[in-house]
């Protein structure tokens, strides 16, 4: 799985937006489609994207449009609660963790590739949404009517 954050993002979780604002500030969006798109398939590729929209305007980019999806929280994008940060002198990195997500009842018929971390407070719509980071996994996953659980170790880490 790949993780890669942006530019804005290394700024925001710098300037302590995460610990600013609480389990509101960040938000988590997924991205659906039968394969990671060209357009965003290298760390070079993302770190420069600053919103939410220069992500989804990236050719092949897209999120789930099923309503198991759309009807869940706002929208389908999911409140991201930060569980700890933990100092590890072992291999002199913080790192900081969130706690696991939920999407319920994924309905048959969608392939998720990876999600996207983004700055809910600018929440005004996707034009002013600060992306902070994507997320891309080594296989799609296609839906099944189960739960879509979003495992989260340790989101982020500085080193």
């Amino acid at each position: 799985m790949a993780h890669w954050l942006t530019n804005r993002g290394k700024l925001l979780l710098l300037q302590g937006a995460w610990d600013d604002a609480g389990s509101t500030a960040l938000r988590v969006g997924l991205l659906a489609g039968s394969s990671i798109p060209a357009a965003m398939d290298t760390e070079a590729e993302i770190q420069d994207l600053a919103t939410v929209d220069a992500l989804l305007a990236l050719t092949g980019v897209d999120e789930p449009t099923a309503s198991w999806y759309t009807g869940a929280g706002t929208a389908g994008r999911l409140n991201l609660s930060r569980t700890n940060a933990t100092q590890d002198d072992t291999n002199n990195r913080v790192n900081m963790d969130a706690a696991n997500l939920t999407w319920s009842a994924a309905a048959v018929g969608t392939t998720i590739y990876g999600a996207f971390v983004y700055d809910a407070t600018t929440d005004t719509s996707d034009t002013t949404r600060q992306l902070i980071s994507v997320i891309t996994l080594p296989t799609p996953i296609p839906t099944n009517g189960s739960d879509l659980v979003l495992q989260i170790n340790d989101l982020f880490r500085a080193s």
